[in-house]
This record gives C-alpha cells, structure tokens and sequence, in this order.
C-alpha cells in the first residue's frame, strides 16, 4: 500500500513538471519560428526604395547621441553647417551616405496602423538627405537584434522598412569623428610626396636604363667599326707585304737572269780569247819551222 502511494506521487509530480514545462517550451518554439521567418525575408531580394547615389547629394543631417549634425557640400567639397572651415574626412561622409544612396529594404510592411509596434510612434533618431530634385526624411525604430535588422519609415507614412542595422549605425559618428585632424593631414601629404618621389625615381631609372643601353649600343657599334678598320687596314697590309714579296721575287729574278747573261757573256768572251791565244801560238810555231 505505501509503495503504491509513493509510485502515485512521484508519477504526479512528473506531471506537474511537464505541465510547467510546456508553456517554456512553447515560447521558445515561437521565437525560434520568427526568427526563422525573419530569416527568411531577410533572404529575399531587397527592394530599392530610394534610386538616389552619393554624387547627388547636396546635403544631409542626422541625430545621434542626442546631438544633431548637418554637412554641405560646395562643388566637391564637404564641409560642416556651422563651420565651413573644417577639413573633413572624404571617406567618412561617403561610408555614411552609402547606406542610404540607394536606400535599400530587406522588407516592406504595408499597411501598419499600429507604428509603436515598431518603435516608430515616436523614433528614436532621424536622417535626412537632399538632392538636386528631392528631399527624404527616415525616421529610425527599434532594433531587432536577432536579425540584426532596424525598423525605419517615413513621415505621415503607414509602411515600414525593414533595413540592415548598418544602414543607421554608419551615422554613429559626432564632427570630432569625420574632422580631419592635423595629423592625419600630415600623413596623407608625405604619402603624396613618397608616391611623387617613387614615381621621379622610377623615371630616373628608366633614363638611366636607356642611357646605359644606348652607350652599349654605341661601343658596340664603336667597336665594330675599330675591328672593320682594323681588318681593312690588316687587308691593306698584308696586301702590300705580298706586294713587296712579288715585288722582291721578280727583283731576284731579274738579277738572277742578269747574273746568268753576265755569266755567259764572260764564259763566251773567255773561250774568244782563249781561241786568239791558241791562234796566235799556231802562228809563232809555223814561223819558227
């Protein structure tokens, strides 16, 4: 009888655990379920709402920190509302309008009736831009953190846009922020002058490059002229040595047939005398018989 007991409390404290579970579980389920579709519709073609791009903006405002901040711009040059003095930072102004230059939604709510739902009864913070042709005011929501989105919409509107967080944390920035400072002005003009100075310095290599091969190329051709020269000269003498021996060989020759007609001019003048000689001693010898 006790051991049925004790089985029949512990099976109803079981049950009580469950039926307390249940409504967790169901929460849980219904947040995993919206996120999902959120993650969905995050997924879905965005749709431009706004066709504008950064070149047409003339001017823009917006509200952070409890602060208002507005720029202008002259020409190509953006410059503060309340101190045109101020060098700003080109890059800050253009990271911050690119969120809304096109202004792009993740997804379009029509139709709301109820905008404190989204935090827009009374928005937090505004932005504001201008172009040659048009004005836009957004007026920022809440933020959902689990998909990382903001809910933003425009005046005396009943759609709401459901816009990556990004698109207003861009203008999460105070005129300290987007001032140049002097520093900084420093550093980009000695890199102005380094990229000048590599680019003279490149030219110079360059001309050295082509000095250095045009005089290669000139004692080349220096050099094939010296070694032309010298084998015509080279050519020239050993043609007037062979000249000179030819000249040298017939001198001999000459001499030798000189030497050889001399030669026989004697022999022939000896053998007339000698033939005198012998007539005369025939003489004397007849005489004497």
């Amino acid at each position: 009888m006790k051991k049925q007991r004790k089985q029949f409390i512990i099976l109803l404290a079981a049950l009580v655990l469950l039926a307390a579970a249940i409504p967790g579980v169901r929460y849980l389920n219904g947040r995993r379920e919206a996120k999902e579709a959120e993650a969905a519709a995050a997924e879905q073609d965005s749709v431009v709402v706004i066709d504008a791009a950064y070149e047409d903006v003339v001017k823009f405002s917006y509200d952070y920190d409890g602060e208002t901040y507005a720029f202008e711009k002259t020409g190509d040059t953006w410059h503060a509302a309340e101190d045109d003095s101020l060098k700003l930072k080109e890059y800050s102004i253009k990271n911050m309008l690119s969120g809304v230059t096109p202004f792009d939604a993740q997804q379009v709510i029509e139709n709301v009736t109820d905008l404190s739902q989204y935090g827009l009864a009374e928005p937090e913070r505004t932005i504001s831009f201008e172009t040659a042709g048009a004005s836009y005011i957004l007026n920022v929501g809440d933020h959902n953190a689990l998909t990382g989105t903001c809910y933003v919409c425009m005046p005396s509107e009943t759609t709401v846009y459901v816009v990556e967080q990004t698109v207003v944390t861009r203008f999460n920035q105070t005129l300290e922020d987007v001032v140049e400072t002097e520093e900084e002005e420093s550093v980009e003009s000695q890199s102005g002058d380094e990229g000048a100075s590599q680019s003279e310095t490149e030219g110079e290599g360059a001309g050295s490059e082509g000095g250095e091969s045009q005089s290669e190329a000139e004692g080349e051709g220096a050099g094939s002229e010296g070694g032309e020269s010298q084998s015509e000269a080279e050519g020239e003498g050993a043609g007037s040595e062979e000249g000179e021996s030819q000249s040298g060989a017939e001198g001999e020759g000459a001499g030798s047939e000189e030497g050889e007609s001399q030669s026989e001019a004697e022999g022939e003048g000896a053998d007339s005398e000698e033939n005198v000689s012998r007539t005369e001693n025939d003489g004397s010898s007849e005489i004497q018989e």
